[in-house]
């Protein structure tokens, strides 16, 4: 893994997020949610050192001159917008200028860069910004977390995270400003290894951040180690590797079946490519990768080769990304057909193999793609996460915080989704929002265009688009006027 910096956002003690105006590039402690103008990159000057610049989601650096006044407005980094990032007990951070000494502060319109000693104005929470499904990856071990079923243990010892058992789900206590971490079958990690069905003062924990990497920090003060393969906490005044994480959102991962012989595809020994699976394995899990100028994708296994179109027509697996192994998705409802660069579709012979056929679409080129590695839908969009409103039955896409829902999935490759703690279905209303009001599961269909992107239609056959004002909701007639979520 290479090293990386990460994205948060910043809360005050008047519990407000530092925000980057894109007018004048001016900086505020305005902000109610974690939105784009909340979202700023802390970039390390080098690797193990505690100095930064701070930059916003709109590319402008903070800087402090030495009468602490903040501007943000540096296309590049200058001395001025170098900090000492410095970690408090309680998880909080400051930010003291590296030239002036002096420490970032303030609330509201008030942000300066001139406070000699640290007070709570000085302090700040860390909101860690990104997806909330993640895999966790320990550069110490060089493998990532997954849930073992079987003991009902997190362990680290999985070189690649393949599979539902290695998606986390990050959980933001927006009262104790603490994370949990919940797993795949929707339990959280207590500090003690176990697994707990509820959020408890067990299974929360403070972020530190240390060189683009994050620890996490027990209500003991124990840092949460993978030094045994299984995953608790341990008593340490200085983290190692073991204590350290790299978090990245999980790319979905999906499995492809072919509607003729109601099989898996699957990469069985050799370069051949067939449907003929029942049961999904690793095998049989792909990540969509598109490149974003033609709009195309292809599918890398868990070996990381491609399939491609080969000599003969034929699909098989291979090493080298290059321009057999791209494919145009063409859905039709729940139903996608994958067309080659010469404008043919995949198909099945007699055997289940995979090769190139002809030029308009039958049932034997007809194929549906379920999500491997989701068990709840978390979708966010650009005004925020997809949610209810205590006492509203009406979703909306620009909740703070996310609500997850619980995926099910039919044979026939439609979705249907159930807020839990409702006990209710995603339904259609006849203005086409959507509502968490159903007692019985309405099929709706999903079209995937990258490992993070999707697009969703409703059961009245139109659309869902997010509105700035938080309406969500079937409307759209074309696929190029639906929103894309992040998933």
């Amino acid at each position: 893994m290479e090293f990386k910096v990460l994205s948060f956002g910043l809360i005050n003690s008047a519990q407000k997020y530092l925000t980057g105006e894109v007018f004048n590039y001016k900086v505020n402690a305005t902000g109610s949610s974690l939105k784009r103008s909340q979202i700023w990159i802390i970039e390390f000057t080098r690797e193990d050192s505690p100095m930064i610049h701070i930059k916003s989601s709109f590319n402008r650096y903070i800087a402090a001159d030495k009468n602490g006044k903040i501007t943000c407005d540096q296309e590049a980094p200058h001395p001025n917008c170098v900090f000492l990032m410095m970690l408090h007990p309680d998880g909080r951070v400051s930010f003291q200028s590296e030239p002036f000494k002096r420490y970032l502060g303030g609330n509201l319109d008030n942000i300066t860069c001139f406070a000699q000693a640290i007070s709570d104005s000085e302090k700040w929470v860390l909101h860690l910004d990104t997806h909330p499904s993640v895999n966790m990856f320990n550069p110490g071990r060089k493998n990532y977390l997954r849930l073992n079923e079987q003991s009902g243990r997190v362990c680290c010892d999985k070189n690649l995270p393949w599979g539902a058992d290695c998606v986390m789900t990050f959980y933001f206590d927006i009262k104790e400003k603490k994370y949990a971490i919940r797993t795949g079958n929707g339990s959280f990690l207590a500090c003690n290894g176990k697994i707990e069905s509820e959020v408890t003062h067990r299974t929360l924990y403070r972020l530190e951040i240390k060189n683009g990497m994050i620890g996490l920090k027990d209500m003991y003060g124990k840092f949460l180690s993978v030094k045994d393969c299984n995953v608790k906490t341990i008593k340490t005044l200085n983290p190692s590797m073991d204590e350290l994480f790299v978090i990245d959102p999980s790319p979905g991962q999906i499995s492809i079946m072919s509607l003729v012989n109601r099989k898996y595809i699957s990469c069985t020994p050799g370069p051949a490519v067939y449907s003929n699976v029942i049961d999904i394995n690793n095998a049989g899990i792909f990540q969509i990768m598109q490149d974003s100028a033609t709009k195309k994708v292809c599918f890398q296994n868990i070996s990381n080769y491609y399939l491609a179109v080969v000599a003969k027509g034929f699909i098989e697996v291979c090493k080298t990304l290059d321009f057999h192994c791209w494919f145009q998705l063409v859905y039709n409802g729940e139903k996608v057909a994958l067309k080659t660069s010469n404008a043919r579709y995949v198909t099945l012979n007699a055997g289940g193999q995979l090769l190139v056929g002809p030029v308009v679409i039958g049932k034997q080129e007809e194929f549906v793609f379920k999500l491997a590695n989701r068990s709840q839908l978390i979708l966010q969009s650009d005004f925020g996460f997809i949610g209810t409103i205590p006492g509203k039955q009406r979703l909306v896409c620009n909740r703070p915080m996310y609500e997850a829902s619980k995926i099910i999935l039919t044979d026939d490759g439609f979705y249907q989704f159930k807020i839990v703690l409702l006990d209710k279905y995603w339904e259609v209303d006849e203005e086409g929002f959507i509502t968490a009001t159903g007692e019985v599961p309405v099929n709706f269909t999903i079209e995937l265009i990258t490992s993070h992107q999707m697009i969703l239609k409703g059961p009245n056959g139109k659309y869902i688009v997010a509105e700035s004002d938080g309406s969500f909701k079937a409307v759209e007639e074309s696929a190029k006027s639906a929103t894309l979520f992040r998933y």
